[in-house]
């Protein structure tokens, strides 16, 4: 879970240095984007799925992967062109968060509790 963590720190961290440099581009016409907003849906997902994995349906952990891939694939095309960009970012921070999730939910399984402490 150490090796998650970490990693996920470092994934993360370049999604915020990525919207960093997106915003160093934008420009005083551009219109206000909500793209923050992606928080509520990764949150709300995330929390049904840690609900359903411990009630006890393990078939939910690849449907929850496929999502995050599902996300992780829709940020590459965001990131794309230029006007799409920032969406992209936070689809892929979306696609990230779900997947760390799922990872340590399932590594709770394999590993004690105490060791997320």
């Amino acid at each position: 879970s150490a090796a998650v963590f970490l990693a996920s720190v470092n994934i993360f961290g370049g999604f915020r240095v990525t919207a960093r440099m997106l915003d160093m581009f934008r420009r005083p016409t551009d219109p206000e984007e909500y793209n923050a907003y992606w928080i509520i849906p990764a949150v709300v997902f995330g929390g049904a799925f840690v609900a359903v994995h411990f009630a006890g349906y393990p078939a939910i952990d690849l449907l929850a992967y496929l999502a995050a891939s599902g996300f992780c694939i829709a940020s590459i095309a965001g990131l794309s062109a230029q006007k799409t960009a920032r969406q992209g970012n936070a689809l892929g921070m979306v696609g990230v968060f779900i997947g760390v999730v799922v990872t340590l939910a399932t590594l709770s399984e394999v590993v004690a509790p105490a060791v997320y402490l």
